[in-house]
């Protein structure tokens, strides 16, 4: 009886010494504080996304170090160029791939221009800040919006590009409560329902526009270094879940822009990374407060307010999962970035050889000439919805125009300081002079108002 007492309390001690040091080697290295664990990290459970987002987004490669397997100089050195005052290999830093691409180098521990760059659509050199490229420390200029997990104490990032972690949030703690999902003795103690909501908790999954805009806007901080006494051009506080307009940027504007350089006289966008800002000035970010005062003032006018009408007046509505749908009193925000931009390029394949009007046309539904046959004046096969709606007014390097994001027309003016308009943008009647397009949009509308 005693030899067998004591087997039982070795064995209980035994057992007791073995389940204490499993758990210190399970929760090995775990903290409550989440950290950037770069994207790499996210590939095993999401391949999907983090391919596509390799493979057809910009993102990553905003930012490369020369050696990066991913990086490739653009620029031709073969050209002779009296504007390139730098070596191929000097360059040991590689910003942009599409429109423009710009080189940079490190001194003193910084991160510096080289004084050209090159324009990949027109295949030429132009010189890029000669004067001031001393002036534009990258860390302070760019590094918050090129990088992921740029930490503004240190100038410090965790990744190169534009990574998953810059839209979800770090993600250390995420990838804690998910391995403990897979370890069934974790399991045990934590319960499978609680790990999967705690790993849920720790990453974001968020549509607002603050998560694009914090990059896609123009602004400078309100703080900045103490030291060296210079501001960033970038929000230093905002983190993905958050709200941008609540952060510490003074965005540019059009009554604190002094030189003219990034707003049209209307209040238009004029120069690039103000996409947010158009936004806000958008039908787009409306389209909530405008439905649910419509409904109030007009209880007739478009029916009982539905499921339906959520599914294109509300992003967050509409990317919630079905099982978890918010309703009319819940649901928060209107017409968002991502409800066109699929962030992680996985809607290529859906778009593929549909024309862009079919983009619009998912919730536009009565735009089409079968309706109202004078809601454009060009035939529909000839142009869609982006080219009025969306004219080509924002100037970039290389003669190139982007996109403005007001979803407004933009009609020709007389005194339009060579801005472009919906009706002449992107070469859309290049051969005609403004004056013919003044008169023309004029004609046009005004009979049509006439016949309604």
């Amino acid at each position: 009886m005693i030899k067998q007492l004591y087997r039982l309390i070795i064995f209980t001690v035994s057992t007791l010494i073995l389940l204490f040091f499993t758990t210190l080697f399970l929760h090995r290295n775990t903290s409550d504080k989440t950290t950037y664990v770069t994207s790499n990290s996210c590939q095993e459970c999401h391949a999907e996304h983090y391919v596509s987002w390799k493979k057809n987004t910009l993102h990553p490669y905003m930012f490369l170090p020369v050696n990066h397997p991913d990086a490739k100089i653009l620029g031709d050195f073969s050209l002779n160029d009296p504007s390139v005052t730098f070596k191929k290999e000097d360059i040991e830093f590689i910003i942009g791939s599409k429109w423009e691409q710009v080189y940079a180098r490190m001194i003193d521990g910084e991160y510096y221009l080289f004084p050209s760059k090159w324009y990949v659509i027109q295949k030429k050199w132009a010189d890029y800040k000669v004067d001031s490229w001393h002036k534009t420390p990258l860390s302070y200029k760019c590094n918050g919006c090129h990088t992921t997990g740029f930490d503004p104490n240190t100038l410090k990032f965790s990744e190169f590009g534009i990574g998953c972690e810059a839209c979800h949030g770090p993600g250390s703690l995420h990838i804690q409560y998910r391995q403990k999902n897979d370890r069934m003795i974790c399991t045990i103690c934590h319960g499978v329902k609680n790990i999967k909501e705690n790993s849920y908790q720790y990453i974001v999954r968020d549509v607002s526009p603050s998560v694009c805009g914090q990059c896609h806007n123009r602004g400078t901080s309100l703080k900045g270094d103490p030291i060296k006494g210079v501001r960033f051009n970038f929000p230093i506080d905002y983190k993905p879940g958050g709200d941008l307009r609540t952060s510490q940027l003074s965005p540019s504007a059009p009554e604190n822009d002094k030189e003219k350089k990034n707003w049209w006289g209307s209040g238009l966008a004029k120069s690039r990374h103000q996409e947010f800002s158009d936004w806000i000035n958008s039908p787009h970010s409306q389209s909530l407060t405008n439905m649910i005062i419509g409904q109030s003032e007009d209880p007739g006018g478009c029916g009982k307010t539905s499921s339906p009408c959520l599914g294109c007046h509300a992003t967050d509505y509409r990317h919630a999962p079905g099982n978890d749908k918010p309703d009319i009193y819940s649901v928060k925000l209107g017409v968002t970035c991502v409800a066109c931009h699929e962030p992680h390029g996985r809607n290529q394949k859906r778009w593929k050889g549909v024309s862009n009007r079919a983009k619009c046309t998912d919730c536009h539904t009565n735009m089409t000439d079968g309706r109202d046959k004078n809601h454009h004046p060009c035939k529909s096969n000839q142009i869609h919805c982006a080219a009025c709606h969306m004219p080509r007014i924002i100037k970039m390097g290389g003669d190139f125009r982007l996109a403005s994001h007001t979803l407004q027309i933009v009609p020709p003016l007389r005194a339009a300081v060579k801005m472009q308009n919906s009706c002449q943008n992107s070469g859309c009647h290049a051969d005609k002079d403004l004056n013919w397009a003044v008169q023309t949009y004029k004609n046009y509308y005004d009979e049509n108002r006439k016949t309604k």
